[in-house]
């Protein structure tokens, strides 16, 4: 993966310790979403867990690993389910290859799970194999609805999420997503402003540093502060700005290039 040598380590939920993410054979990597059991149902909790999931696919992808990710499903309202999917999609989560009633069955991933991420009050699963990543609970005003209706950026949602530790608990207040919502539009107006300057390498010291943040817990906040740091540093060719904030948005996956050729 994109940092040092030996990889990403995760917390595991058991120990506490932080755990090399196991791989498959030939570095196929298998991760699990599993929900909160019945009767604790917690949607955006749920939501977030999935997107950890997403960034551990996005982070694979860039070295070309192949990734196999899996939902555990349980008893849902129609309704709320659709919603959840909905919203999974509005955040640019990909979608899991597997559904699955258990998470332990090795079929449906064609080899033993390798990380399980585990939404808030999920059990960690049985099986001796994989590890338990545990996800903080994520309350905000209105809930899920509140946050991907209404017209309003959802990848402002996600910005938000990225901006803490996956593993503790998340208060998403309405000023919380407005700076959110005001960071996306000024790196998305600069990136598309720099996208005009001649193209030049990526800025080595910054991917170093998102390679090493990933590895360490995968620590998008410790990501984002070094986007903020490479924005406004100065002697930076403006094309170098640019190039590092489309590689680094192939995980972020915040659509940072999405106002080139609006203005």
């Amino acid at each position: 993966m994109p940092g040092e040598e030996d990889g990403v380590r995760l917390t595991d939920t058991r120990s506490g310790r932080l755990t090399q993410v196991p791989r498959g054979p030939g570095g196929l990597l298998r991760v699990c979403v599993h929900p909160a059991p019945a009767g604790r149902r917690d949607l955006l909790g749920e939501l977030r867990a999935m997107l950890v999931a997403d960034v551990l696919f996005r982070i694979a992808e860039l070295e070309d690993l192949q990734v196999v990710t899996g939902y555990v499903e349980r008893p849902l309202p129609e309704e709320r389910a659709r919603a959840l999917s909905g919203a999974a999609g509005l955040l640019g989560v990909h979608p899991p290859a597997v559904r699955t009633p258990d998470a332990a069955l090795i079929a449906p991933f064609g080899g033993p799970v390798d990380v399980h991420v585990l939404a808030p009050a999920a059990e960690p699963p049985a099986a001796e194999h994989g590890l338990p990543v545990g996800v903080g609970a994520t309350e905000a005003p209105g809930g899920l609805d509140a946050l991907t209706g209404g017209g309003a950026d959802p990848l402002a949602l996600r910005l938000a999420l990225l901006a803490r530790p996956y593993a503790r608990p998340a208060d998403l207040t309405g000023r919380t997503l407005d700076d959110a919502r005001a960071t996306l539009a000024r790196w998305r107006a600069r990136v598309a402003a720099w996208a005009d300057a001649p193209s030049r390498p990526l800025h080595a010291d910054t991917v170093r540093r998102l390679g090493a943040a990933y590895d360490d817990d995968l620590d998008t906040p410790a990501v984002l502060d070094a986007l903020r740091r490479l924005e406004d540093e100065p002697d930076v060719p403006d094309g170098t700005r640019f190039e590092t904030f489309v590689y680094a948005d192939r995980v972020l996956a915040l659509e940072l290039p999405r106002d080139i050729g609006r203005t």
